[in-house]
């Protein structure tokens, strides 16, 4: 029988790898938020979908043009580090494809959590429909992918569902969720490493 991943990650909490995974992937998500936020001017309400110990909402809140930064998670070890660390922050224990925001969001960032999903494309419509702004934009981060091979054995080696899907497919998963101008690049890429895939898509409407 295959672990939970909420289970998992709470499990990591408390040993406090939490910690570690903020550290390891701070690189590729500064990279994203750069891209998703380049030549914005406008304000705008940001949500973390699968947001661990809160560090993405602490360091967007920062930001001038943000009007409020709140994160998710379904990892009850999680939300209870991020509100820890950060009482006074705006955090849900909740699961994904149920929960949905007060105030819509202009910007929704996740990263390496869609492919624990049996299926992303329930994920990616539920957001759409009741989590996305009109004119906002839904970008993603992922690191297991067909285009990573050292990937491929983390469903194994972690005893956790994880959906493998190449690039193209994602962009065709965010199309049939109703997003446009999808497109996929890539972030902290290096020698050893191919890169965190990078998925996003705009609501236009």
């Amino acid at each position: 029988m295959q672990n939970k991943a909420t289970e998992l990650f709470s499990d990591w909490a408390d040993i406090g790898k939490d910690e570690g995974m903020a550290e390891a992937h701070s690189p590729a998500v500064n990279q994203i938020l750069e891209q998703a936020l380049s030549g914005n001017k406008s304000h705008f309400n940001f949500i973390d979908a699968g947001c661990g110990n809160g560090w993405v909402v602490r360091k967007v809140r920062e930001m001038p043009l943000c009007l409020s930064s709140c994160g998710i998670d379904g990892a009850k070890g999680m939300i209870e580090n991020a509100k820890r660390i950060d009482p006074g922050g705006d955090y849900h224990l909740a699961d994904l494809l149920s929960w949905s925001p007060t105030i819509k969001a202009e910007l929704i960032f996740s990263m390496e959590v869609f492919y624990y999903f049996k299926s992303p494309e329930e994920l990616t419509r539920h957001i759409v429909d009741n989590w996305l702004a009109p004119s906002g934009r839904l970008i993603i981060g992922i690191d297991h992918y067909t285009g990573n091979p050292d990937s491929h054995s983390w469903p194994e080696d972690l005893n956790v569902h994880m959906t493998l899907k190449d690039a193209d497919e994602w962009v065709q998963l965010f199309r049939d969720a109703g997003l446009s101008n999808c497109a996929t690049s890539k972030a902290n890429v290096s020698k050893k490493f191919p890169g965190t895939l990078v998925v996003s898509g705009d609501l236009i409407v």
